[in-house]
């Protein structure tokens, strides 16, 4: 293959989205060729997607809906990256430009760090990880309906948040929850 001098080399990655699977491809390449621009193609992308793998000589995104609509794109856009351009497309590319014009805003963390939790505590919250209602928390525990929403409400003004999945997020966080032996959260 020839190529002209000043000419980028350009690499296509394909994938349905963004997910594991692509972020480790994407990441190994760089590691391997990182003087490779990557033009990325995938039915679905976010701007967190886009920060996750931004570090990976992305240049250019394409929808695949794009290249349905517009037949010659992949090779315009190709030729646009070798040349050292870059690409998004039109709304994520708005988004991006608009995040990059606001200043960040830190949020506050979820719940009150260093908050002891009770054993039944941990246990509603486990149950709560595992993918439990609170009748099927009620009836692993013996415990009536009633009393496990109490209990539960009491937990998030504890904590100091609104849901049981922010509940959840803390305990996470907080290194409340681990996987025994047979795999199950504990």
């Amino acid at each position: 293959m020839s190529r002209r001098t000043g000419l980028k080399h350009v690499a296509v990655f394909r994938g349905e989205l963004v997910d594991r699977a692509l972020h480790e491809t994407l990441r190994s390449h760089y590691a391997d060729r990182p003087d490779v621009a990557v033009v990325l193609v995938v039915e679905r992308i976010g701007v967190h997607d886009l920060s996750a793998v931004a570090p990976y000589g992305i240049s250019a995104v394409i929808r695949t809906g794009e290249l349905t609509a517009r037949p010659g794109l992949l090779t315009a856009v190709k030729n646009t990256v070798a040349q050292g351009g870059y690409r998004l497309p039109p709304k994520l590319g708005a988004t991006v430009r608009n995040a990059e014009s606001r200043p960040s805003q830190t949020r506050p963390p979820i719940g009150r760090p260093g908050v002891l939790l009770r054993p039944f505590d941990l246990t509603l919250v486990s149950l709560a990880a595992q993918g439990c209602t609170t009748e099927r928390s009620a009836q692993h525990l013996g415990k009536s309906p009633l009393y496990v929403k109490t209990a539960r409400r009491r937990l998030f003004q504890k904590l100091g948040v609104t849901g049981i999945t922010a509940c959840v997020g803390y305990a996470a966080r907080e290194g409340l929850l681990w996987h025994g032996e047979d795999g199950e959260t504990s």
